[in-house]
């Protein structure tokens, strides 16, 4: 995919500006590093570049969802980069949040829990104190209306801000944004996404997320299942479309 340089519409107010050197982000669609450069400001950023389909043709475009969904996050709470400005550029959508210095995926914590053997995570915390976290996250989510349906470790960020742990989402386009508590079944779907393949740890999840009433009866069962069902869903999905990354 091209990565032009230059104005990308009114909302921007600027033009992105994308290093030679720039980071190439891992997942299935293009995130890249750039700065925007707007009046005195060059602000560090990063770029979502989704394909338009005929489906977002029709619909709403995935950078416009993305930044719905930011502004809904933000308006309850839900810490989630600043959205900076989502527009249809040629043949794909692009959404232009700023960049958080610092940050890691929680995937990092999990890997490493689950095999001591690849890197330590970047951050001070430990496996306990982001699980913790999450949980809490994931309550106060629920509370205020948002289902995220893709609350996997590639879309929650770690950061230090003063060495207090925050927890951001990413990878915002497919959640859904209500005025009600969450309703159950779509909880656990919730809950089962991240990466936690030890009992203790999803009881740990768990605890922290429905916290001193305890773990409802067939919560842990519950997710469990969903759980095993995600893992042999992503596994087919490998096998069918390996050009996805």
């Amino acid at each position: 995919m091209s990565r032009p340089s230059g104005p990308l519409g009114d909302s921007l107010r600027g033009s992105l500006e994308f290093p030679d050197a720039h980071e190439l982000h891992p997942g299935r669609h293009e995130v890249l590093d750039a700065v925007l450069a707007r009046g005195g400001e060059r602000i560090p950023v990063v770029v979502k570049k989704v394909p338009l389909n005929l489906r977002q043709r029709l619909t709403t475009p995935k950078a416009m969802r993305s930044l719905a969904t930011a502004r809904g996050l933000i308006a309850r709470g839900i810490a989630t980069p600043e959205p900076l400005a989502a527009e249809v550029v040629g043949q794909e959508s692009w959404y232009v949040a700023r960049k958080l210095e610092g940050a890691a995926q929680i995937r990092a914590w999990f890997l490493h829990r689950d095999d001591s053997s690849r890197p330590r995570p970047p951050l001070p915390f430990s496996f306990e104190q982001v699980v913790e976290a999450l949980g809490g996250m994931a309550r106060r989510m629920h509370d205020k209306g948002v289902f995220f349906r893709d609350f996997t470790d590639g879309n929650i960020l770690v950061t230090s801000e003063e060495g207090q742990l925050r927890l951001w989402l990413v990878d915002l386009n497919r959640a859904r944004v209500g005025d009600g508590p969450v309703r159950r079944l779509a909880v656990y779907r919730d809950l089962a996404r991240p990466g936690l393949n030890r009992s203790e740890d999803t009881n740990l999840f768990l605890s922290s997320y429905f916290g001193p009433g305890g773990v409802p009866k067939g919560a842990l069962t519950a997710v469990r299942l969903l759980r095993g069902r995600i893992v042999i869903w992503d596994a087919f999905k490998a096998f069918a479309r390996p050009w996805r990354r």
